[in-house]
């Protein structure tokens, strides 16, 4: 069973919605700023916790983004009813042992790949990584979706686990400049420009989402996400005092949001 295009767009618009509305909302808190603004190339503090609770962040909107397809009609997801009931574990197995060059669009391939690096790599750059930590960050968030949650539907992409973070950190070192430009404009003129708030939600798509996310749980939101395997024994007794015992194994991930 393939991803489709049409189900890697439904996650793209449902994330793209989400980061329009909360791109909305911080454009209006910054519009005055009173205090020193200094470029985030230039910090040097390390905000470990901020980056480990991005990182969860990413992992659930995967997740909620599969369950939403999970639930919606056949002509959204190209699930059918028979797809799902018979649905487990074991095609994740063969897809995760199974990585091949894919064959997707180029924009898919080149354009939103690099884009979607690049956004792992300035969440980590804005957390005070520097340029080699951000790349091996965008790495592994690329491998995690490839191995994580796309493999549910079909084979690791080889190609998009190296255009994703190579060629997304060198497009995210350039929207680093272009933040570092915003912020010295807004320093300048005293608000940020209708065009700056734009590309400041679209350089760092994560990063604005999930600043909604903190608004809507609190800080003191903790997400966790735990692989299960559970064995459920049937026994039946036979006559001649004989009893057997069926068991079954059933393997799945356990969404844990606390707030």
């Amino acid at each position: 069973m393939l991803l489709r295009p049409g189900i890697r767009w439904l996650g793209c618009a449902v994330l793209a919605f989400l980061v329009m509305a909360s791109g909305d909302a911080r454009a209006r808190d910054s519009d005055h700023t009173d205090f020193q603004l200094q470029p985030y190339s230039e910090s040097d503090e390390v905000d470990r916790e901020g980056l480990r609770r991005d990182t969860w962040y990413f992992l659930g909107y995967q997740w909620v983004t599969i369950g939403i397809l999970y639930l919606a009609p056949e002509s959204v997801s190209s699930w059918s009813d028979e797809q799902k009931e018979g649905y487990d574990m074991s095609y994740w197995w063969d897809n995760v042992t199974n990585p091949q060059i894919d064959s997707d669009k180029f924009y898919l391939n080149y354009v939103l790949h690099p884009y979607w690096g690049a956004s792992y790599y300035v969440r980590a750059r804005e957390r005070g990584y520097g340029a080699k930590q951000a790349f091996w960050y965008s790495a592994m968030l690329s491998t995690i979706y490839e191995y994580g949650a796309e493999a549910l539907f079909e084979e690791p992409s080889i190609q998009d686990l190296i255009v994703t973070p190579v060629f997304g950190s060198l497009l995210g070192a350039y929207f680093m400049n272009v933040r570092d430009g915003i912020l010295i404009r807004e320093q300048e003129l005293g608000f940020r420009t209708t065009k700056d708030k734009w590309a400041w939600v679209l350089t760092d798509p994560l990063g604005s989402l999930n600043n909604q996310v903190d608004k809507m749980f609190g800080r003191e939101t903790h997400l966790q996400l735990l692989p299960y395997r559970q064995v459920a024994r049937r026994h039946h007794q036979w006559p001649g005092n004989v009893t057997t015992t069926d068991k079954d194994v059933v393997y799945g991930v356990g969404f844990s949001l606390q707030f």
